[in-house]
């Protein structure tokens, strides 16, 4: 309430001034154009004087109108630029317009109820209202950049000094990274201060920097100590006070970056070079989740681990995972040659790790993959390698069921024959009541893996996720690119809405379940409440410093083939039971009605056959089985362009 306070103060000042530039610029311009004689003023008063009020009333109310919606009183003239002097222009210019257009209207007598009015206002020359124009400009651009003019004359310019930095956390990130920054001369960075919650480390130095208040000071420090960009230093910090910070920073036109959240930090220790621009990964608004480090140490710690996919989204993160936990051999299998050299070259150049071997396969070529099995013999297999893209897939949907059903049963098989410990399987929120084919092959894999539940000495584990922030295709590089280029930005629906989780939580949900798992069950992320897609847009907006509506234009396109407004995590037969690791639950059945084990193997053997005889009348019948709202028509588009 006192920063409102404070603000709207400031705000009130600048329109005083802005009224005297006003009438200055208006007189000065009767002055230049000789309607105006310093020594005698009958001139002026003589053929004016009865409207004066009315030319400045009108004058004033018509520019700080315009002003006011050119934004004029919501910028920071301290960091003003460009834009800004564009404003500017535009802001004069329309109230000139607009001024012309009532002095014109206001030079002849007004009609009211059939009534002649006397009321009328002398026309004076039209080389005034360019006079005023050209005056106005000067001197509100001077009264704006001599903010800018001033701090630059005490600090020095942004392009030749070094970053003021306002640090957001005084704990040991934030020494950490002050202390790379005093001891690193080319650091372009100049610490300035911290701000901390902590009341006991208020007003206390660390390596001489003060941590100046609470983070409730952020936009008084930013303005008092001319901050040039904002670090959050707190790798703990919840996504809800990122995001807080963030949204703030960026009102106030600065940059605010960040260091490596909780699964990012590597030896517990934060590095200068490690600072990046914060993403909405960074603002989830849910607790990161962490792992029980020594039960998933002893499990995969000179094991083999075999990824497949290891070259996408979430394989890659899983790789990136695991490698800390010292594997003897991490076996990459992955279709796609230029994602499997990526991340073998980052897992040899930034983790120093020369096991891995790289196999350039597709899951379905039974030879191929019986040769890696028999050869490497796998203790650990996390199951990444999938199909996802659902418009694409209702375009293919042979293919869908193909790699993401029949794959998948393929290396449960090898998996029980070459007795790998666990296996685990990705699987998604759109195999709960799917309404497209990716959903069902995916429901499909799941209902195989629980039919086998515990195999010889092979444990198989479901994880079940919604949506993952970054990944390929995902919404979140679709929303940046389309911000990049301009906009617009396209939401499918107002109201869709979706759960979403970052990346290395996806991995880690991964590699936990798969050291709790006894066989057959399906863990899923507590997630919290879905996230509204358009709150996700206007996010992304504002974090890359625009305005949704105004800087970019969000525009709806109408929900895609197979999509739903709202995704599920779970059935209403099924219960979320908590585990013994927080963050994460078990979808167990609670019901009756299902189809026993054994006809669900049968069914699955028959929708297999059927695939690979092309019999389409009897593997929808079959899918109706398992899937009660199947509609063939609707959900397998073969069928419409027959």
């Amino acid at each position: 309430m006192r920063m409102k306070r404070k603000f709207s103060f400031k705000i009130l000042i600048q329109i005083i001034f802005d009224i005297l530039i006003i009438f200055s610029s208006f007189i000065i311009s009767f002055f230049l154009r000789g309607q105006l004689d310093l020594r005698s003023r009958d001139i002026l008063f003589s053929q004016y004087s009865a409207a004066l009020i009315w030319y400045i009333l009108i004058i004033i109310i018509a520019k700080l109108l315009m002003f006011w919606l050119f934004g004029l009183y919501r910028r920071i003239w301290k960091y003003a630029s460009v834009k800004d002097m564009v404003a500017i222009i535009e802001a004069v210019l329309s109230s000139s317009i607009l001024m012309v257009v009532v002095f014109y209207i206001l030079g002849y007598p007004i009609s009211l109820f059939g009534q002649q009015l006397n009321f009328s206002l002398p026309y004076f020359p039209r080389s005034i209202f360019i006079i005023d124009f050209i005056l106005t400009i000067i001197l509100i651009s001077l009264s704006r950049f001599s903010g800018r003019f001033f701090n630059e004359l005490k600090y020095g310019s942004p392009k030749s000094r070094k970053k003021r930095a306002l640090i957001i956390g005084a704990g040991d990130a934030g020494e950490m990274i002050v202390r790379e920054m005093i001891r690193q001369s080319n650091s372009e960075y100049l610490p300035i201060g911290f701000l901390d919650d902590d009341p006991s480390k208020i007003g206390r130095q660390i390596h001489g920097i003060k941590v100046l208040g609470p983070i409730s000071r952020l936009e008084s420090s930013i303005s008092k100590y001319s901050i040039d960009e904002v670090l959050i230093a707190m790798p703990s910090a919840s996504g809800e006070l990122r995001k807080n910070i963030a949204l703030r920073v960026k009102e106030r036109k600065i940059k605010c970056k960040t260091l490596p959240s909780l699964y990012e930090v590597i030896d517990d220790k934060v590095y200068l070079y490690q600072v990046r621009d914060i993403e909405i990964e960074d603002i989830l608004g849910r607790e990161p989740i962490r792992m029980k480090i020594p039960e998933i140490v002893s499990e995969i710690k000179d094991s083999v681990i075999i990824i497949t996919g290891a070259g996408g989204s979430i394989g890659s993160e899983i790789c990136r995972q695991v490698v800390k936990f010292n594997p003897s051999r991490m076996i990459l299998v992955d279709h796609a040659e230029n994602n499997l050299f990526l991340i073998e070259k980052e897992l040899q150049e930034k983790y120093d790790y020369t096991n891995s071997i790289p196999i350039v396969a597709n899951i379905k070529d039974r030879e191929v993959m019986k040769s890696v099995f028999k050869r490497y013999k796998p203790v650990i297999l996390f199951h990444a390698a999938a199909y996802k893209h659902v418009p694409l897939m209702q375009l293919n949907p042979e293919a869908a069921i193909q790699n993401n059903f029949i794959g998948t049963k393929l290396l449960a098989k090898l998996s029980i024959e070459y007795h790998v410990k666990r296996f685990v399987m990705l699987s998604t929120d759109k195999a709960v009541k799917p309404s497209n084919v990716m959903g069902i092959s995916k429901l499909l894999a799941e209902k195989y893996l629980q039919s086998l539940s515990k195999s010889g000495d092979t444990i198989f584990v479901i994880v079940r996720f919604g949506n993952v922030l970054g990944s390929q295709g995902s919404v979140v590089p679709i929303f940046k690119q389309q911000i990049l280029s301009g906009g617009p930005v396209r939401v499918t629906h107002p109201e869709m809405k979706r759960y979403f989780m970052t990346i290395p939580e996806a991995a880690q949900l991964v590699i936990q379940a798969c050291i709790i798992g006894r066989g057959g069950e399906i863990f899923v992320l507590d997630m919290g409440e879905p996230f509204s897609i358009l709150d996700l847009a206007n996010n992304m907006i504002k974090l890359y410093g625009m305005e949704p509506g105004k800087d970019i234009e969000i525009v709806y396109t109408g929900p895609r083939f197979g999509e739903k407004l709202n995704e599920e995590l779970f059935y209403e037969d099924e219960e979320l039971v908590e585990t013994n690791l927080p963050h994460i639950m078990e979808a167990r059945y609670n019901g009756n009605g299902r189809l026993s084990k054994d006809e669900t193997i049968e069914l699955l053997f028959n929708i297999e056959k059927e695939m690979q005889v092309y019999d389409y009348s009897s593997l929808f019948a079959d899918l109706k089985k398992i899937v009660p709202d199947f509609e063939e028509k609707e959900m397998w588009f073969n069928t419409i362009k027959e």
